[in-house]
């Protein structure tokens, strides 16, 4: 799990602050991790569609592709949050 705040190169960039990137071999950590995201801030979306949606979460997001897997926080706040919980 590699935890970093998001720049401009990145998606999310302007909507989200911080990433939570899993490798391949992390995919339990990474459903465990976003059924806590969750149940803590309710349902969330993709970030390809975070955007397309009428009412999107404001406070995170996750990507899944073959390559690895994203958590998306909007907040210093919620960050803060999930670091207590996680690290």
């Amino acid at each position: 799990m590699i935890k970093k705040k998001i720049d401009r190169r990145m998606n999310g960039y302007g909507t989200f602050r911080y990433i939570i990137e899993f490798n391949t071999r992390e995919i339990e950590q990474f459903h465990k991790v976003r059924e806590w995201c969750w149940d803590q801030w309710g349902s969330s979306g993709e970030l390809k569609y975070h955007k397309k949606l009428a009412a999107p979460n404001p406070v995170w997001a996750w990507h899944a592709d073959e390559y690895s897997d994203r958590i998306y926080i909007a907040d210093d706040k919620e960050y803060a949050w999930f670091v207590l919980r996680w690290v």
